[in-house]
């Protein structure tokens, strides 16, 4: 949130009211418009401007110079930053008293900043320092400037220390603005570095200093600061209240860039808190759209994550994905801006070091021209020197910018090309291949796709080993490179998987792999000699195909029936299309909680070799399947809000049995286990059987193994009853509780209607009575949900059991409840002179 913390600190130059000594009537009223300026809301200082001036035009140039930095303020308040820049930087070229001059800067360089026009902002910055010996009372600003465009190029500890200098300058003179200004610095740079509850303790610092002063602005940016920590270390129903509290004193001082931070913490709190999600949406909605005006992109990033956890919360599970991918082109963008300001900040500080280099010269110049004897000996010395100097920085500026530019064009070329093939990675083959399927078909040439693999793979790797399997793919790939030249266009898609792009029609390229085929030849490695083949499917863009997508997902079709006739041969998708080998089958596979680090090779290689790939997973696991098989069906698209999910079962059960009863080999992919909890994948097994197909089940992590690792908990040391919520609930089950029980779904507890997505405090209460049969009410259980990223952690809340019904749930919250009182006998104890043992 750069660009929002840059907004909010907007203030920090406006709200430096001057202090000038003049005692005569017209200057005690431009003084007291310069204090309206930053105690109330613009408006009033403009109007205030506009009546003085039209009861006493007769200004002198310094009071027309103040006022006209009142209304650059202002109009920077008010949104136009832009153009208030531009006037700060007129009024720069003007001859200025030096405390005037200084809090110009002070301004320039804030908006300059919320800009990202930074060569600019770290420019005015070494001006303004060159002034300071001239009003050294201004210091505490310069460092608070200083600061902030620290903070904003990433040198936080940098940033740290100029705002606790500037802090340690104002705490002696007990002057409460300034007190406010230093301490929204230091909470500032705590922000950025990441140190959240440090921030928070500044920031009610802040607010306490900034209400003594009397400051709107600051007061509200204060608040929104303690909203945000507070947010940021899970504590949402306080974040709520303090970002309500600093939209209106933000939208009370005029202040639009504040009021939009606000909203923002706002709609994150109510998300968090699953409370009054239509306010929460219309906010993102006006947000991103204030934001994109802005271009501030990583705060466009910030609001499409939200979006993306609104919609996962509303079940809209495709809407999730397409803000999720959206939040992370924002963020690229954003990291790429972020570059760019600490390259400007680097090259400033390179020009500050040269311009002391300069000045040290010059000094040195002055000494020896002092010592008249050497003078000029030591002049040509130091002459040299110093051109030495400028020569050697500029040899190492060009040997960076050389190794700079081949650093570039070596990860350039890493991001568009496989790394153990040297052929193009499948994303960049097939932005390629878009550009020349277009070129194709508007001249009306032929174009042609054509998706090849190596034949039993996985054995290579399982009889001669991985070494000898990823040297099959090297070579294969050079063969692959030498054949199609620059003729065509040639990928490696995945695994064993390549893919070829041809300008020329399919016969064209069946001549292509007979040459390739013949080229084909055994290889050593380790002293072994590894034989292998290759299938591949073709298919020329015509009736068949009519954009690039379906025209390799035709090819793909006619590489698995060239699987199905023995492999080792080609096969055109126009060769018998409709019909099918047979042996069509079902296996039911576990993706894992956590996909990337839970699913086996064996399920991926299930999921790869399927003729038809349907999923029941998270977001993020669909789209990760989807990079390697975008032909992969989602079943989500069957849940509806208020509908039966018992419907909604029989319509993915009907999903799945009519590609299985095509004679296709059918991949059913289910989130976690798909053998826990789980109507369709038992139901699916069981129809395909009886229906003669075979079928098969390969477990995944469920929820449930990853609650033992995560809790520790140890089921065999008490044992434990796991059943699901509403099963507890209708069939009167007794738990045991000297053991451990656990209850699956519990934010569902007392739905019969099958139509809820969603946790009813009425439900929850319901399931409370029920267990305080057996339970005090202090007694402590937890709430947990497993980790579905590798950047999440587990959530495990502990709470009392009679708080249960006041607790934030998923759909999938799982309710632990540890042992009342320990068993009879723990394993290991005496009983009639012998020992106990669990083998």
């Amino acid at each position: 949130m750069g660009r929002l913390i840059a907004s909010a600190l907007l203030g920090l130059a406006l709200a430096c009211a001057p202090g000038y000594a003049q005692d005569d009537p017209l200057d005690a009223r431009v003084r007291d418009i310069e204090r309206l300026a930053v105690t109330a809301h613009w408006r009033e200082s403009e109007a205030a401007i506009a009546q003085l001036e039209s009861e006493a035009p007769g200004f002198s140039p310094a009071h027309r110079q103040r006022l006209e930095f009142v209304r650059l303020r202002n109009r920077a308040l008010a949104g136009d930053q832009a153009g208030a820049m531009d006037g700060l930087d007129q009024l720069l070229q003007q001859d200025l008293p030096v405390e005037l001059r200084l809090r110009v800067y002070n301004t320039a360089i804030s908006v300059a900043g919320n800009l990202e026009r930074w060569s600019q902002a770290f420019t005015w910055l070494s001006e303004a320092l060159a002034y300071l010996p001239e009003a050294p009372g201004e210091s505490a600003g310069m460092l608070s400037s200083a600061s902030y465009l620290h903070t904003l190029v990433g040198e936080t500890d940098k940033a740290r220390d100029l705002a606790m200098r500037a802090l340690e300058v104002v705490q002696p003179l007990n002057d409460p603005r300034a007190l406010c200004l230093s301490l929204s610095d230091v909470a500032l740079a705590e922000d950025h570095a990441g140190r959240f509850a440090e921030a928070e303790t500044w920031r009610r610092r802040q607010i306490e200093a900034c209400s003594r002063a009397g400051d709107p602005v600051f007061i509200a940016n204060g608040k929104y600061g303690v909203g945000k920590m507070a947010a940021r270390q899970g504590r949402h129903a306080e974040a709520l209240d303090w970002s309500r509290q600093a939209l209106a004193e933000f939208e009370r001082a005029g202040f639009t860039a504040g009021v939009w931070s606000a909203r923002l913490v706002m709609a994150e709190s109510l998300i968090e808190l699953d409370q009054d999600l239509d306010r929460a949406d219309a906010m993102l909605d006006g947000t991103l759209a204030y934001y994109r005006g802005q271009q501030a992109h990583l705060a466009i990033a910030e609001t499409e994550e939200l979006r993306a956890r609104l919609a996962e919360r509303r079940g809209n599970l495709a809407a999730a994905l397409a803000h999720f991918r959206a939040g992370a082109e924002a963020a690229a963008i954003a990291e790429r801006d972020a570059r760019e300001r600490r390259l400007t900040y680097l090259q400033v500080e390179f020009d500050t070091r040269l311009k002391e280099q300069q000045i040290a010269l010059l000094e040195a110049e002055k000494e020896l021209a002092a010592l008249q004897v050497t003078a000029t000996q030591r002049r040509q010395w130091m002459l040299a020197a110093g051109m030495g100097g400028l020569v050697v920085i500029a040899v190492l500026l060009g040997l960076l910018l050389r190794h700079t530019l081949r650093e570039r064009r070596r990860y350039r070329w890493r991001s568009e090309h496989d790394s153990l093939t040297g052929l193009y990675n499948y994303q960049h083959a097939r932005r390629l291949g878009e550009q020349a399927f277009a070129r194709a078909r508007a001249e009306g040439r032929p174009f042609t796709a054509v998706v090849l693999d190596i034949d039993r793979f996985k054995s290579v790797n399982d009889r001669h080993g991985h070494a000898a399997g990823d040297e099959a793919l090297r070579a294969l790939g050079t063969w692959i490179s030498e054949e199609v030249g620059d003729g065509g266009i040639a990928g490696r898609s995945g695994g064993d998987e390549f893919m070829i792009l041809l300008d020329a029609d399919a016969a064209s390229a069946a001549e292509l792999l007979q040459r390739l085929r013949a080229r084909i030849e055994p290889i050593a490695v380790f002293g072994q000699t590894v034989r292998f083949s290759i299938s591949s499917g073709v298919c020329q863009a015509g009736e068949r195909a009519d954009d690039l997508e379906q025209l390799v997902h035709e090819a793909d079709q006619a590489l698995y029936r060239a699987k199905h006739e023995g492999r080792d041969r080609v096969v055109h998708a126009d060769e018998g299309g409709a019909a099918r080998a047979p042996g069509g089958g079902l296996v039911v596979v576990g993706s894992g909680i956590d996909f990337g680090r839970h699913i086996s090779e064996r399920c991926l290689s299930e999921i790869r070799e399927a003729d038809v790939v349907l999923c029941l997973v998270d977001p993020f696991s669909l789209g990760m399947i989807r990079d390697f098989r975008p032909d992969a069906i989602h079943l989500g698209v069957h849940y509806a809000d208020g509908k039966d999910r018992r419907d909604t079962y029989r319509e993915m059960d009907a999903a799945i049995m009519e590609q299985v009863r095509t004679g296709k080999r059918v991949c059913a992919v289910f989130y976690g286990h798909p053998g826990v909890f789980a109507d369709v994948p038992h139901g699916v097994v069981r129809k395909a059987r009886a229906e003669g197909f075979p079928a098969r089940m390969e477990p995944g992590i469920s929820a449930e193994a990853c609650l033992y690792a995560d809790l520790g908990i140890d089921p065999g040391r008490y044992g434990v009853q796991s059943m699901e919520a509403t099963q507890f609930m209708v069939y009167e089950r007794i738990p045991d509780n000297a053991g451990l029980v656990l209850l699956w779904q519990v934010a569902l507890a007392g739905d019969l209607t099958c139509t809820r997505f969603h946790a009813e405090p009425g439900g929850l209460q319901d399931l409370v009575d029920r267990l305080l049969r057996w339970y005090p009410p202090e007694h402590e259980v937890i709430l947990y949900e497993a980790a579905r990223l590798p950047i999440e952690a587990p959530r495990a809340d502990h709470l009392r059991l009679r708080d249960l019904p006041r607790a934030r749930y998923q759909e999938y919250t799982t309710l632990v409840i540890p042992p009342l009182r320990p068993a009879a006998r723990e394993p290991g104890t005496v009983v009639d002179g012998r020992a106990e043992r669990i083998a």
